[in-house]
């Protein structure tokens, strides 16, 4: 008797769910292509700028990389240059551009509606007190480095950074010298908001305008060099790379999905600037 009433409350119950089943047909809009723009500029590097076009959500073609594009960067209202296509999509200047400076990238292609973005170069962080030492051994971690040096922030002004580090190195597959990431761990107190890769962002908004001591134990042996890179970014590159690591599955659980930022006007992509302090760390 048992089992014919288990039976009949399977089939009761397989009845009820698919009865829930509802298939909405939606009738979407065709996708209309728009120019990607993506262009991260610093002072030590040619302005260059990579064009391709936007594709449906729902395609799985790969992106089309645009070599007919007219690319202009204006400052007050005026062209400064054209950049010249390199190949793939490429677009680059024989200039490079300037800390605290503010320019403007515009775009046109046949077929989409011509793109812009403004951005800026930042200035370059302040270092101070840098030392190095080596670390009494850990059988956790190894023998480390330790680093300390002071950051010193603009007051009343919104400030955003990251830092990575990375020794040179030689490939064990083809024996071609690279740069390994460095990994690292702050002792000192910070909050480090997100991470990309090995790149630690955080923001000034707990030390605005004050020096920020910091510390670090560098997982790399004290007899080689490591390099560690202070950078100074816009709020643009900080909130694009924050979206982008919320996009990619660290949201806490039951969120909407997160959006990219994305600050080109008529189209998509990213136009940001970041300024640079390499420390070369030997204790």
């Amino acid at each position: 008797m048992m089992k014919e009433i288990n039976y009949i409350y399977s089939l009761m119950l397989s009845l009820l769910l698919s009865s829930c089943e509802t298939v909405v047909e939606l009738d979407l809009p065709a996708h209309e292509p728009q120019l990607v723009l993506n262009a991260v500029i610093n002072p030590d590097s040619l302005f260059t700028v990579d064009v391709s076009a936007s594709r449906s959500p729902f395609s799985n073609e790969p992106f089309q990389q645009l070599t007919d594009a007219k690319v202009q960067v204006h400052q007050a209202g005026q062209v400064l240059f054209d950049l010249q296509h390199m190949g793939n999509g490429i677009y680059k200047s024989d200039t490079k551009p300037q800390a605290l400076q503010h320019y403007e990238l515009q775009v046109s292609a046949p077929g989409f509606p011509s793109a812009s973005a403004t951005s800026y170069i930042p200035a370059a962080p302040v270092i101070t007190h840098v030392e190095a030492e080596k670390a009494l051994y850990d059988p956790n971690w190894g023998i480390q480095t330790i680093l300390s040096f002071k950051l010193d922030d603009v007051a009343e002004q919104e400030s955003f950074y990251y830092i990575e580090a990375y020794t040179p190195d030689t490939s064990f597959l083809n024996n071609q010298p690279y740069n390994r990431y460095v990994s690292f761990r702050f002792t000192a107190p910070i909050e480090r908001e997100f991470r990309m890769e090995n790149r630690h962002f955080f923001s000034d908004r707990l030390f605005n305008g004050r020096q920020l001591p910091l510390t670090l134990n560098l997982e790399n042996n004290p007899e080689k060099t490591t390099y560690v890179q202070v950078v100074h970014i816009t709020k643009e590159y900080y909130e694009y790379v924050r979206t982008l690591d919320r996009q990619a599955g660290r949201d806490d659980f039951g969120n909407f999905p997160t959006q990219v930022t994305n600050n080109i006007q008529n189209g998509f992509g990213l136009f940001a600037g970041y300024n640079a302090v390499t420390l070369a760390v030997k204790p």
